[in-house]
């Protein structure tokens, strides 16, 4: 059996709870791929993605493992070595979430320059501050009440034929 050498990042994670209102932070470490507690569909462990953060006004730096939008905010902003991430100082997001049902908090490590937001399915972004942020809602109910379906100019409808 062959084996590699692998890269871990040790020492205590992230509590969440406990952030209260921190506000900035910096990642200290590389961010490096890990075995997460999940697994995939086929049954082997998933990975994350895990780098040293430390909080403004908090001890020791922890471990955090960081979300697709963090990742894609900080690859917009510096870069996809995860080396050049480090030394920013980033501004600290948290919202509650349910993940499978359970009530989560959720972390979001933003660039100087950028600001989270969601997208039309729901999904957190973290994009350049001066990206508009596209309306709620959807399209139609920006048309109104007096909208006319193109081509649906001469139906008549009998409030009588509606089935319910």
């Amino acid at each position: 059996m062959q084996y590699k050498k692998s890269q871990m990042i040790v020492g205590k994670w992230v509590n969440k709870k406990e952030l209260g209102n921190c506000k900035k932070a910096k990642i200290i470490s590389e961010t490096l791929p890990q075995p997460s507690q999940f697994l995939n569909k086929d049954g082997s462990l998933k990975t994350q993605d895990v780098c040293r953060v430390q909080f403004e006004g908090k001890g020791e730096a922890v471990n955090v493992g960081l979300n697709a939008a963090t990742i894609n905010g900080l690859v917009d902003a510096f870069g996809e070595d995860s080396i050049k991430w480090q030394g920013h100082t980033l501004a600290v997001e948290t919202e509650k979430v349910r993940i499978a049902g359970k009530s989560e908090i959720a972390l979001y490590l933003i660039p100087a320059g950028y600001k989270k937001t969601d997208d039309d399915n729901g999904y957190a972004n973290i994009v350049k501050a001066d990206t508009p942020t596209p309306p709620k809602g959807n399209a139609a109910d920006e048309l109104g009440d007096d909208y006319q379906i193109p081509g649906d100019e001469d139906a008549d409808v009998n409030v009588k034929d509606i089935p319910f």
